[in-house]
């Protein structure tokens, strides 16, 4: 169930709570989005989603009808049971949002301290806040290595945050580690968090010439460093590597499943991929987003079976890409478009988070005036190849003699990497009984051989295929009316 019936309306399609292709639709061909659900705030800094309480938490700010605002945290319901909607309202500007990976702290960013809240079942609850400098240009906040990181910007107007000095913190913890000033820049800079600790950091570029430096750390106790640092270096990449032409001029990054690997959404180059252990450039085999469409977002699933691309295009353009993770899967990607009054017209930056099991991707669109946001929940199962069963067929039905169905397992696109099977339940009044499995013949036909039950009447049986790692699962159902051996046979099925 998705937030409760909240995003019933984020589909592609009529099915609810999903982004569906329809079964026609010719590989690659760009799918126009369905409405999302409009978020109330007015303004986006940054999304996370929380696996342990099946939630999406946005922050942003409020506009209400008078001219006043507010700091909103909220936080969506995609799964599990509680409120749909768990929400805290505290000062502006709100900027940030971070939570434990058990679920049980949400972390908000103030312009001079970072609020914190327990969670319990769709509740938020005050807590201390997180004591951190002042900030008047948006925080970030990300939670890596069991530590909370944050930017630090002091500024009296939006127009000073491009200068002056700004710093990356780390918050202390219940169990002795200190808080500390780790790093610190002369501009603006961007924190992502990938698995096993691993850290981000990519600063603003203050001019097209400017080739700003981007980090990547691991988070560490601090003791098997020789200089006691909580991070270790693992490497750094300028974009323009000659120190000519436009440096990196940074959107969104996000680390593989197994942290080998970094996307850098780069409003230049498109996507951009470096190696975790060095920073060093890597092939890039994914198909690109549409030649104009500016890049904003990058995102792989925690299950390591998808790699998604977001950006903002005009007319039907696609502003997103689903694709498989791995790039020798040799299947187009699903693609979709948002240009609607109920949809948004772009993907916004750092505006595309998966669910931990990599079946959901959400994706926050805005308008063009980046006035009005929504919330989209895209199911990946919908970039699968169609499978259906055809032409399924049976032969006489007597109750307590052999029985014979025919058929045929129609796969889309690729072949599967193994032989596919298909799995059988008979069901007979309340009796669910198992059948073995039954095998699929090279051109896709099968044939179930059953014994029907001794008593004459209706008989079902279900008929499925679990998919692969490239084809959705499909299902039919077969009802027979099953006649004693002295009558005459009735055939029917649907």
């Amino acid at each position: 169930m998705l937030l409760a019936g909240a995003l019933a309306g984020s589909a592609l399609t009529a099915v609810p709570g999903t982004a569906s292709a329809d079964q026609g639709t010719v590989a690659g061909a760009v799918v126009q989005s369905g409405p999302g659900m409009e978020l109330s705030a007015a303004s986006f800094t940054q999304m996370t989603v929380d696996e342990a309480s099946q939630r999406v938490w946005i922050a942003g700010d409020r506009v209400y009808p008078d001219g006043s605002r507010d700091g909103e945290l909220v936080g969506l319901l995609y799964a599990g049971a509680g409120p749909a909607v768990a929400s805290a309202h505290m000062a502006a500007p709100l900027s940030g949002v971070a939570v434990e990976p058990d679920g049980s702290k949400v972390y908000a960013g103030q312009s001079d301290h970072i609020a914190s809240y327990s969670h319990s079942s769709g509740y938020l609850y005050p807590l201390d806040p997180v004591p951190a400098p002042a900030d008047g240009c948006g925080r970030e906040l990300v939670h890596t290595g069991g530590r909370l990181f944050f930017t630090s910007r002091p500024s009296a107007s939006p127009e000073g945050c491009a200068d002056g000095l700004g710093s990356i913190g780390v918050a202390a913890t219940a169990d002795g580690g200190e808080a500390e000033q780790v790093m610190y820049s002369s501009s603006p800079v961007h924190l992502e968090a990938g698995p096993g600790g691993l850290l981000v950091t990519a600063p603003e570029r203050s001019s097209p010439t400017d080739d700003p430096d981007l980090g990547i750390y691991r988070v560490t106790d601090g003791a098997d460093e020789a200089d006691g640092n909580l991070l270790e270096f693992l490497g750094e990449r300028r974009f323009a590597e000659d120190g000519t032409g436009r440096g990196m001029d940074f959107r969104d990054a996000d680390f593989s499943a197994d942290g080998s690997v970094l996307a850098v959404a780069d409003g230049v180059r498109g996507t951009v991929l470096l190696s975790s252990q060095d920073a060093r450039f890597l092939e890039n085999h994914y198909a690109p987003l549409p030649e104009g469409v500016a890049p904003t977002a990058v995102a792989f699933s925690p299950d390591g079976k998808w790699f998604a691309q977001g950006g903002a295009a005009s007319g039907d353009a696609a502003d997103l890409t689903l694709a498989f993770a791995d790039p020798s899967v040799d299947r187009q990607p699903l693609r979709i478009s948002f240009e609607d009054e109920a949809a948004g017209q772009r993907v916004v930056p750092r505006g595309m988070e998966f669910s931990g099991n990599g079946e959901q991707l959400f994706v926050v669109t805005s308008n063009q005036e980046g006035t009005k946001f929504w919330l989209h929940t895209i199911q990946t199962r919908e970039a699968l190849a169609p499978s259906r069963f055809v032409d399924v067929t049976h032969g006489p039905a007597v109750a307590g003699e052999p029985f014979r169905v025919t058929g045929r397992l129609d796969l889309d696109g690729l072949a599967p990497t193994e032989a596919p099977r298909i799995t059988v339940q008979r069901l007979n009044g309340s009796e669910v009984s198992d059948l073995p499995p039954v095998p699929v013949a090279e051109d896709g036909t099968f044939v179930l051989e059953d014994v029907l039950p001794g008593q004459a009447g209706n008989v079902q049986y279900i008929i499925g295929y679990a998919g692969d790692e490239v084809h959705y699962l499909s299902e039919h159902w077969l009802v027979v009316d099953t006649v004693e051996a002295s009558s005459t046979v009735n055939r029917s099925s649907r």
